[in-house]
């Protein structure tokens, strides 16, 4: 049985695999200036108007969190947050959390679609065991010093060689193999460790996806498209020309058909 809480300096609270439901019996009405507060295998959706109370949250700790984190967007002051293996679903709602400066969502699958482009001010994030093949989805933060992608199915390093903020990259146990891009970085602490080699599949993919996010190759895609458009354009705008010549060819055979017949009349009435 954990006793009430009732000390009104408390900034920090862990309650760690406790079996919670509710935050009531903790009459943390007292927490008056609470920062910090970690919780863990959460199944309940008591917990969340509870915690949304808190205005002075800085950092979040959520692990085996298996409900909605939709209030998330209500705890904009967030400097911290982690969600780890948290069976995320929907990411969406972390767009709200501009202020955040260290992510961590490690043990979650499915996030190559994280709102990003929002969260720019982010310097420290944490993806481990997230099942990642690409790092492109990561362009947007410029402003990353320290990146931790452990155990995952990356090859290619090269998108985050270019986040030229990026000092520190944890990259144990992938399948990385361009060098160069290694050589070309800036990186002041790099760990390799553990690197496996990546099957023919594996490059396939990678090297797909690759080129979906090269932007070299998107330019010369939107070349090719522009020029297979303009080729279009000119073959519809030759068939109508085709058509309209054929029209036109009708309307004058027409026309001297009908010359041909008034002359023919005009002679029979002249006769007469």
């Amino acid at each position: 049985m954990i006793p009430k809480l009732e000390n009104k300096t408390i900034k920090s609270l862990q309650l760690f695999y406790c079996g919670i439901i509710s935050l009531k019996d903790f009459q943390l009405d007292n927490l008056e200036v609470l920062e910090i507060l970690n919780l863990s295998k959460i199944q309940s959706n008591t917990l969340i108007q509870e915690i949304v109370r808190f205005k002075t949250l800085k950092e979040l700790c959520l692990v085996e969190w298996l409900v909605d984190i939709n209030f998330l967007s209500h705890i904009t002051s967030l400097t911290k947050l982690t969600l780890c293996d948290c069976d995320l679903h929907d990411t969406n709602t972390l767009r709200y959390l501009v202020n955040l400066l260290q992510l961590d969502l490690s043990s979650n699958e499915d996030i190559n679609t994280l709102p990003l482009q929002y969260l720019t001010q982010l310097t420290a994030l944490w993806l481990q065991s997230c099942c990642l093949v690409s790092l492109d989805f990561l362009r947007p933060l410029t402003k990353l010093k320290y990146l931790d992608v452990y155990d995952n199915l990356i090859i290619y390093l090269q998108p985050v060689t270019e986040l030229k903020e990026l000092a520190e990259l944890g990259a144990r146990k992938n399948y990385i193999i361009d060098s160069l891009a290694i050589q070309q970085s800036n990186f002041q602490s790099l760990d390799l460790n553990n690197q496996e080699q990546p099957t023919k599949e594996q490059l396939k993919v990678a090297n797909m996806m690759r080129d979906v996010n090269n932007p070299v190759i998107k330019l010369k895609q939107q070349r090719q498209q522009l020029g297979n458009l303009k080729q279009q354009q000119f073959k519809f705008r030759l068939k109508i020309s085709e058509s309209l010549q054929k029209q036109l060819t009708k309307h004058v055979q027409f026309i001297e058909m009908a010359t041909q017949l008034f002359q023919q009349v005009s002679s029979f009435d002249g006769h007469q």
